[in-house]
């Protein structure tokens, strides 16, 4: 059965790279529903296979994870941000992260943050990513801190990423996984297994297929996730799915890409 799920999933996915926090600056403790409190922008990056959301992508970015986090934006003031996210990752992973650079900066300069000289901004940026576009967004942090973009200028609020690539002491971060998904892990460690009989190919199936059901999660779904705070980033993992909700959710987010 597991293997008829997979069949209908969208095969998009981000090879997990290391990334290295550099930079440190005070702890945040934010609540969940406050996190984007005052953002009344944001930038939406797509996954592998999938450049340029759509609107539809939007709207379901906002219903499921933006809103319920405080953010107070509209569809209009939510862009997409293009980036390559091929499936060669390592000519696609710098080239996005240098887009989301560039962009940022843009912005900060121009003044649409609303930062003091103290580094307060009062409408900080909101970054919505999904799996390349996370591993892009984690590398990115480590420029923007060189920059000099301050740590209340951003909020991160990323999709199937993988924890050990993304800094904690840099911007204040909120990661959704899935319990399973084989990409929040470490992705070489699961073919190994799978090499030497530790977990059968099913499984990965299985990891794989829920990688791609983030947009057709149901809101229940997301809040029934536990959180683990470290420094300025917050893992909420959801628990894994049923066959019966992952079929669920891979239909759902098809309509929904």
């Amino acid at each position: 059965m597991k293997q008829v799920i997979v069949g209908a999933a969208l095969c998009g996915a981000a090879v997990a790279f290391a990334a290295a926090a550099n930079a440190a600056n005070d702890n945040y403790d934010f609540l969940y529903g406050n996190f984007l409190n005052g953002s009344t922008d944001a930038l939406v990056l797509g996954p592998t296979g999938i450049p340029t959301p759509s609107a539809n992508y939007i709207s379901t970015g906002l219903d499921l994870y933006l809103d319920p986090l405080g953010y107070q934006g509209t569809q209009a003031s939510t862009e997409a941000l293009t980036l390559p996210n091929s499936y060669d990752f390592f000519e696609s992973v710098p080239g996005g992260e240098k887009i989301l650079v560039d962009e940022v900066l843009a912005d900060y300069h121009d003044g649409e943050m609303d930062c003091d000289a103290a580094g307060v901004c009062s409408d900080p940026l909101t970054i919505f990513t999904y799996s390349q576009s996370s591993l892009v967004a984690a590398h990115a942090q480590d420029d923007l801190v060189a920059a000099g973009v301050p740590t209340d200028a951003l909020r991160f609020v990323m999709l199937g990423a993988n924890p050990e690539a993304v800094p904690t002491d840099m911007y204040p971060t909120e990661i959704f996984n899935i319990d399973g998904d084989i990409f929040t892990n470490n992705f070489y460690d699961s073919w190994l297994d799978l090499l030497f009989g530790g977990t059968s190919f099913d499984d990965v199936l299985y990891g794989l297929a829920l990688h791609n059901s983030y947009l057709g999660l149901t809101a229940d779904q997301i809040d029934s996730a536990t959180s683990i705070t470290d420094g300025m980033t917050t893992i909420n993992e959801i628990p894994t799915l049923s066959t019966g909700e992952l079929f669920q959710a891979l239909i759902s987010a098809m309509f929904n890409v």
